[in-house]
């Protein structure tokens, strides 16, 4: 179970930084159980450069993106836009 402090901090940041709505993130509670430093902002940030960039449109599911096992993430986010952002 996650501690109060960790559900607040993931909440905070993926609402009130990322913008996105606290009924999503209750529709996948697993995303309150992973690591705000090492999964959850690393990958909200490759794929808030990737939308400012146009090479992905905001309509995915950041649940999805989240809760997606490292190899899909990085060839879904990562290898495949390698060239476009270096």
């Amino acid at each position: 179970m996650a501690s109060e402090k960790k559900i607040t901090g993931i909440m905070d940041f993926l609402v009130n930084q990322m913008g996105y709505s606290p009924s999503i993130l209750a529709q996948r509670p697993a995303v309150l159980m992973l690591s705000l430093e090492k999964r959850i902002i690393p990958r909200c940030l490759v794929v808030r450069i990737l939308v400012s960039k146009g090479l992905i449109k905001k309509q995915f599911r950041i649940t999805t993106v989240l809760t997606q096992v490292e190899r899909f993430f990085l060839k879904n986010y990562v290898i495949k836009y390698e060239q476009e952002v270096p």
